[in-house]
Order: C-alpha cells, then sequence, then structure tokens
C-alpha cells in the first residue's frame, strides 16, 4: 500500500481544496452600479452570442463597455449594428498602444477609464453570462472583499481542447492552496482567470489600475498580485454556474492559447517546468504503468494509484461543471500538457517569436 500512499494524499488534498472553494451565489444585496468591460480585438464570431447573452442579463443598473481593439474583422461593424438592442451598452473605438502596454492590458485600462460603475467587471469576448450573473456579483460584493476572479464552465469543440482545458480548473483545485489562497494576502498563493474578473473601483484605483500591470501577457494573475501586495482581498470562486466560455475554434488556436500562458505563468522557470514535467510523468502518467502490471498479476494494489487520479480528475470535473467521458484520460491530458510545456520551453530558449490576434507577445 506505501505506493497508493501518495494518491490517496493527493485525492484527500483536492477533496479538502474543493471544499474550500465556494460558490458565488444570489442573496440580497444592495444594487450598486456594475459596469462590464469587454475588450474585443478581431472578435467578430463571438459577438452575436455575446451581446445576446449580455442583453438577457436582467441587472438594471449595469453599464456594457464594448472596447474595440484595433480589430481588422467585422467586430466594430457587428458592435454597432447591436447597440440598439439595450441601452446599457456603450462602445468605444480603440486608440493605438502606448509605450510598453500590452495590448489587452492597454484596452482593460481604457476601459476602466470610462467605466462609471462602482464595481468593474472585465469579461472575455468568448464569455457568457447567465441572466442573474451580476445579481450574484453584488451580492459577493455585500462581503468584505475587494476582487473577485473564478474560471468558467467551459464548452469544448475540438480533442485537444477536451484534453487540456479542463487542466485550468484541475491546476487550480489540486496545486493551489485556495483556503490560504483566499484568506491571505501571499501574492505567491494567487490564480485569476482573465475570463472574469471583478474588482472594487476603490481597490483598482489604488493599486494604480492595470497601468501596474501593463507589460504583463499573464495579466489576470498580476493584477491580482498587485492586489494582495496592497492588502487587498482577492478572492477566487467558483463561478461555474453563472459564467460560460467558449475559448478555441480548433485544435491550432488551442496549441496558441496555452502556449501563451502555460510558461509565462510559473515566470519563464525552466527548474519549475521541468520538475512540472518529471511530475506529471510521474504521478499522473506512471500509473497507467501500474494499472497494467495489476491487471496481468492480479495485485490489485498496483491499481489504486490510476484510480485515485481518475478520482481526482472526476471530481475536479464535476465541481466545474466539466465532467465527460474525457474526465477519464487523464493520464493522456497530463502528457498532452507536459509535450506542450516542453515545446514551449524549448521555443523560448531558441528565441522564437509568439503571437497571439496578429501581434507579438
Amino acid at each position: 500500500m506505501v505506493i497508493a500512499l501518495p494518491f490517496i494524499i493527493g485525492l484527500v488534498w483536492l477533496m479538502l481544496n474543493l471544499a474550500a472553494l465556494k460558490r458565488i451565489k444570489i442573496g440580497n444585496h444592495r444594487e450598486p452600479t456594475i459596469s462590464v468591460l469587454i475588450p474585443l480585438r478581431n472578435e467578430a464570431k463571438n459577438i452575436p452570442a455575446l451581446m445576446d447573452s449580455l442583453h438577457r442579463v436582467t441587472y438594471e443598473k449595469a453599464q456594457f463597455l464594448f472596447y474595440d481593439d484595433e480589430s481588422t474583422d467585422q467586430t466594430a461593424f457587428l458592435i454597432q449594428q447591436r447597440l440598439s438592442f439595450d441601452h446599457r451598452f456603450q462602445f468605444l473605438e480603440g486608440t493605438a498602444l502606448q509605450g510598453s502596454w500590452r495590448g489587452k492590458t492597454y484596452a482593460c485600462q481604457q476601459l476602466a477609464d470610462r467605466a462609471t460603475g462602482d464595481i468593474l467587471v472585465w469579461i472575455d469576448a468568448d464569455v457568457t453570462l447567465h441572466h442573474e450573473t451580476l445579481d450574484a456579483i453584488a451580492n459577493m460584493f455585500e462581503k468584505p472583499i475587494d476582487a473577485l476572479s473564478g474560471f468558467p464552465r467551459f464548452y469544448m469543440r475540438n480533442w485537444l481542447e477536451k484534453l487540456l482545458t479542463p487542466l485550468l480548473h484541475f491546476f487550480v483545485h489540486f496545486h493551489l492552496p485556495i483556503y490560504l489562497a483566499n484568506t491571505s494576502t501571499w501574492p505567491s498563493a494567487t490564480a485569476a482567470s482573465g475570463a472574469f474578473i471583478a474588482i472594487r473601483r476603490t481597490a483598482y484605483n489604488e493599486i494604480g489600475g492595470h497601468a501596474a500591470v501593463k507589460e504583463h501577457v499573464v495579466e489576470d494573475v498580476a493584477l491580482f498580485r498587485e492586489l494582495k501586495k496592497h492588502r487587498k482581498r482577492a478572492m477566487l470562486y467558483n463561478v461555474s454556474d453563472f459564467i460560460a466560455c467558449a475559448m478555441y475554434d480548433n485544435t491550432k488556436e488551442t496549441w496558441r492559447g496555452f502556449q501563451k500562458n502555460c510558461f509565462r505563468g510559473i515566470n519563464h522557470s525552466y527548474t519549475l517546468g521541468l520538475f512540472i514535467v518529471v511530475f506529471y510523468m510521474i504521478y499522473f502518467i506512471g500509473p497507467v504503468i501500474g494499472l497494467i502490471v495489476g491487471i496481468i498479476t492480479q495485485q490489485w494494489s498496483y491499481i489504486v494509484p490510476f484510480i485515485g487520479i481518475t478520482l481526482m480528475r472526476l471530481l475536479s470535473d464535476y465541481a466545474a461543471k466539466q465532467q465527460s467521458l474525457w474526465s477519464f484520460f487523464m493520464p493522456i491530458s497530463a502528457f498532452a500538457y507536459s509535450v506542450l510545456m516542453c515545446v514551449t520551453m524549448w521555443q523560448t530558449a531558441q528565441q522564437k517569436t509568439m503571437y497571439w490576434k496578429g501581434r507579438k507577445l
């Protein structure tokens, strides 16, 4: 049973983490003004679903600002075509990047500068909201918190997405000490999703807004770390009941999207990157060997590690509302992510240029 112990511990740890990750929910609240801020660059394919979703949001004291970040497709046209659908919709035409700003951080700052809400909410263009999402957000900000984020429920449309995307939730559920993240201001114990971030305006202004993280590609985590450095309460919640996201159309987009963040998310640390790859190969891929040996020799203790990692993935996917047959393929997901990390580290070492939405990263 010694071989099974690390996997039993891992399963218990994940269950404790899930218990610490509270869901946002609707309750009694005052009605603060909320500005929903959407940076857009070449998002024509997402505009109809996005604006239909926002139009169905019932919260009246809301403002929806759409910022067109120099799109070269029909993004601006499609937004302007639908502005009359809802008096809460407003369109902002983007301007050229200034200085060392990244595209998204600059767009987010421009949106914040024009927002009027007491609570600022940034979402991505591929996000859709439940009609009572803003009611839930207003309720959460009745608590003594300054910011909240969470990973949405993902709609997955290609095989690579089905392997990799659920890991976004799994990384948080398995690796992040969630209780510590939500009760301390320790910057290292921080996670956030750029698909959904809500911040009290006063806290946002106090840290200097997105200008404080203007050069970061992984701006969501950097922003939450900046909040914690200023002793603000930046919380992570389970938002899968209220927020959904369809990130990528095809495998090429999926690969590039994950490449954009995987190595930057660990601050380009080759040591940590190699450790993650080795750990995943041993802990999440190694149990396949144990499964085969256990079946052949009928020594069932060898199968416990495989059962352990499968239960971890099933619990994680269930909490995130992502459960499917793909939940049983954790070793394959871990292998795909390990390959992704290795390729990204190699390309970074070779100083190969990466692009996202037509801009150099």
